[in-house]
């Protein structure tokens, strides 16, 4: 058996990569984790919070690896280090910059794989993730139908707690008061028997004083598993994290990725969790503030749908983006096909002669004079059997012509739709393809991610280095499915911004007036209060703007006039839900916090309140003195923040809100 690990030694910044004989040590000035060479894997040793000096790791390992492949890759199967490498690494350009380490092992059983460890300066954990080889000589027959490990962490529960957090996708059938977008589930006490949570992509150990948080890097959501997302599973040995999204028939000769596993750890508060998972999101998922800050609008809100693509709404649109301050204009499904024809039937991906006679041509101009830029909607489809014998033909969008409609119109923003991801070769072709199209624009544009339907898409942690997540259809349309409701957009909002970065989520501003007035109270609010709901996330305009009245421009313009002086520094900031659940009888809200110590707030007291004045608490305030600027208003105060961050605000009427900057002075 080795005994010796290569020797590394890398540093960037605080985080460090270490080898010491057998053990092999990753750190910032948040956390250490150490794993111990067994001879048949890396085994964790060692976690320890760093700030508060809890160490997590109390049990012996029970395995002799944190991965497995039951059948191949088990306690019974040595194996051999190849190489042991580290360096600096962005991914290409694709993520912040970090130390990689790879750890390239090959097993008796034919099988080789990379343990790939990616560490950032100031993180408070760690990325690692599986790549897998199959060799010469590998018996597939040998595998056991079980759940691969992908991670695992020997936990001592005593006085531990348990929160199991996840998102639901599908937004198209959640629009309704008993239909929320996030499940959350506390369970308390001694771990007595097995726990099994297949459901959750954020799983996290925790007492009063600190705790550890594991998170899925995959498409899993509450209500739709995917591709081998597997589970979180508790027993009293520790944690243990399933699923590779890849099974042993997937194994090829070359190099496929696992899902990913984020190992993060937190101090003190609640909160503190949802801010370092926010940290770690945004290192793992950086803001480029000259790709991701912008206000979009998309034709297909409205009740015209498909006939809003054609050139002539196009450019009616850019006319009033213009003069509104919206920087982009997205053409969604329509443009490729003549009147009536659906996406399903579209056999080439080009602007349909009877709606474009003379291409793009027309609409760039135009847009180009009034310095908008240009989205467009594409459906990526899918590659199974079963959906090509359904329509004919494979109806998806492929790298050419993707590439040809960048070439033509020099589009900026692709809103990507109609993914089906049932296997791993559609998963492994979606993220090619989309790396190889961001390349060839040379890094110009950002794909938005739709999760509006079931089928198995790219989730909430996946893939958000090409761009935002396309939350949800909040349409004029009347039906309750996607109707615009103020409330449920805001909540939506609010649970987003919980345990992830708000600002990489569209979310919907819709036309007040052409809501149907049975099933929504949208227009007895006004046109300020629903694009305000938007402003701390990414705005979208999910309409054609161009039904606005003059009266319901001249507000909007002015709003998005002040955000648009202080949405770079917003950007910077991590957003959190204050106030109570949006229930449309609450004051509710977001905080913007920043590392300097200040930040943002958007606060609203909904349609029903009664109450014009309420105390909410504030995150990172407590006890406090703080400056507070209202945006629109020009004026200024200094208050002091009780204990918990308590703040009384006012507003005189119901449907209204504050939009406020904070600086912490004392």
């Amino acid at each position: 058996m080795q005994t010796t690990l290569p020797i590394i030694d890398v540093q960037l910044g605080d985080a460090k990569v270490t080898s010491n004989g057998q053990k092999l040590i990753v750190s910032t000035n948040k956390f250490q984790r150490v794993w111990e060479w067994s001879g048949y894997g890396f085994i964790t040793s060692s976690l320890k919070n760093l700030e508060s000096n809890k160490e997590w790791c109390k049990e012996q390992h029970q395995f002799k690896a944190d991965w497995s492949l039951p059948g191949l890759i088990d306690n019974n199967t040595p194996c051999k280090i190849d190489a042991l490498t580290a360096k600096i690494s962005n991914d290409d350009g694709y993520t912040s910059k970090h130390i990689e380490l790879v750890a390239q092992i090959t097993y008796e059983t034919n099988i080789s794989i990379k343990y790939i460890i990616w560490v950032y300066p100031e993180a408070p954990g760690l990325r690692t993730q599986l790549k897998i080889k199959a060799l010469q000589g590998m018996n597939r027959d040998l595998a056991i139908n079980e759940d691969p490990r992908g991670d695992y962490l020997p936990i001592n529960w005593k006085n531990i707690d348990r929160k199991v957090v996840g998102y639901y996708n599908h937004t198209q059938e959640r629009n309704a008061a008993n239909l929320k977008i996030l499940k959350e589930e506390i369970i308390t006490g001694t771990v007595l028997q097995p726990e099994n949570y297949n459901w959750a992509s954020i799983f996290s150990a925790m007492n009063d004083e600190s705790g550890v948080v594991f998170i899925k890097e995959s498409h899993k959501c509450v209500n739709q598993f995917g591709l081998d997302t597997g589970s979180f599973v508790v027993d009293s040995k520790g944690l243990t994290t399933t699923g590779w999204g890849l099974k042993v028939t997937d194994l090829t000769n070359e190099w496929r990725s696992a899902w990913a596993n984020w190992c993060l750890v937190y101090t003190g508060k609640q909160i503190n969790m949802q801010k370092q998972i926010k940290r770690f999101d945004r290192m793992r998922y950086p803001i480029n503030k000259e790709l991701d800050i912008y206000i979009l609008a998309n034709t297909w809100g409205s009740n015209n749908r498909m006939e809003a693509s054609t050139e002539e709404n196009v450019l009616k649109e850019i006319e009033v983006q213009s003069e509104l301050g919206i920087d982009v204009q997205q053409i969604d499904d329509g443009w490729q096909n003549p009147k009536d024809i659906p996406a399903m039937s579209t056999v080439t991906w080009k602007p349909d002669k009877t709606r474009y006679p003379n291409g793009w041509k027309n609409v760039v101009s135009l847009a180009k004079s009034k310095n908008l830029k240009l989205g467009v909607w594409f459906s990526l489809g899918s590659l199974n059997d079963e959906f090509l014998s359904k329509y004919g033909h494979n109806w998806a969008a492929n790298l050419e012509d993707l590439k040809q409609a960048y070439d033509d119109g020099r589009f900026t923003y692709y809103k990507f739709d109609m993914i089906n991801l049932h296997n791993y070769d559609e998963l492994e072709h979606i993220m090619k393809l989309s790396r190889n199209f961001v390349d060839y624009t040379n890094r110009t544009v950002r794909i938005n991610w739709d999760v509006t339907e079931n089928e198995p898409r790219t989730g909430y942690f996946f893939g958000r280095e090409y761009g935002n997540i396309y939350l949800a259809n909040r349409t004029t349309k009347l039906n309750s499915e996607t109707g615009y409701v103020p409330y449920l957009m805001l909540r939506d909002a609010w649970h987003v911004s919980k345990f992830l970065n708000l600002n990489k989520f569209q979310i919907s501003v819709q036309n007040i007036e052409r809501t149907d007035k049975k099933r929504s109270d949208a227009h007895l609010h006004n046109n300020k209060y629903v694009t305000a709901i938007a402003l701390m996330g990414s705005p979208l305009f999910f309409q054609e703007t161009h039904y606005y009245t003059p009266e319901a421009r001249k507000e909007i313009k002015a709003l998005l006039a002040v955000y648009k002086k202080y949405r770079k520094e917003m950007f910077e900031g991590y957003v959190f839900p204050i106030g109570d659940e949006p229930d449309d009888r609450s004051w509710t809200g977001f905080q913007n916090h920043l590392e300097d110590g200040s930040g943002f707030l958007m606060i609203f007291r909904e349609l029903n309140n009664s109450q014009n004045r309420k105390k909410l608490n504030l995150n990172f305030c407590y006890g406090k003195k703080i400056e507070i600027k209202n945006l629109i208003s020009g004026e200024k105060q200094i208050m002091t923040c009780d204990a918990n961050g308590g703040l009384e605000f006012i507003i005189e009427n119901s449907a209204d809100f504050l939009f406020l900057s904070y600086k912490i002075i004392d």
